[in-house]
């Protein structure tokens, strides 16, 4: 996908007359334009959800309630071991938000929204059958305290940083997905074209969709012919 976003891009800007722009400057805004449309996403989930929950949202293929969801999707991570150390479970490195935590696979862990609510379900002991939790940095405390193993979370993970990596044949950057730092665009492939318009705003254009779909098409159409040129 990266490389058909950068393309696409490059066409654009070479319409606008704006020149070429460098690699890594792609890759940054590209990122930015990654983690601004998984921010969205939530904002968008519930939107649907309220026009789900008014009649106004159909089933099936047209219930775009879920098609937002799947896009959301794209970034879980589930059934993730826990490890205990001294008193608390380190969390992940790539964790973004909490999607739900439990104890012997089944059972669900209750998390606090902060420190306060801890404190105060602290004095129901809890048990092990009905445990709670709270963040406490990048670390989950967990009580009761009886519990400091097999305990396993799904989540939502940050995005990955895409790079655009090349290698340079007589003074032009050509792809190269080979190489071993290379990562794709992390996100789901039906937010192509949004990404694109990221992109382009993130070089100071600003177009329409059908813009966009124009562009590609004509770049679809070129690779086209260059593949089948005799």
């Amino acid at each position: 996908m990266i490389n058909r976003i950068k393309e696409t891009v490059e066409d654009y800007l070479n319409t606008e007359n704006r020149g070429n722009f460098q690699p890594e400057t792609f890759n940054r805004i590209l990122h930015h334009g990654v983690q601004t449309l998984f921010e969205e996403l939530f904002f968008e989930a519930n939107r649907m959800a309220n026009r789900q929950n008014r009649g106004l949202i159909l089933g099936g293929l047209e219930n775009l309630t879920d098609k937002v969801r799947e896009r959301i999707s794209h970034y879980i991570v589930d059934d993730n071991a826990l490890t205990y150390s001294t008193d608390r479970f380190d969390l992940p490195s790539d964790l973004r938000y909490f999607d739900a935590v439990f104890y012997q696979e089944d059972t669900l862990v209750e998390l606090c929204k902060s420190q306060k609510e801890f404190k105060i379900l602290k004095s129901t002991n809890p048990n092990t059958d009905y445990p709670i939790g709270v963040k406490v940095g990048n670390t989950l405390k967990v009580l009761p305290i009886q519990i400091n193993t097999d305990l396993s979370m799904s989540y939502l993970r940050n995005p990955l940083k895409a790079k655009w990596t090349y290698t340079v044949v007589d003074d032009v950057e050509l792809f190269n997905p080979s190489a071993n730092d290379f990562v794709d665009v992390d996100a789901h492939p039906s937010l192509e074209a949004d990404l694109i318009v990221h992109v382009l705003k993130g070089f100071g254009v600003n177009l329409k969709e059908q813009d966009i779909q124009a562009i590609t098409q004509r770049s679809e159409m070129q690779n086209f012919n260059e593949e089948n040129q005799i």
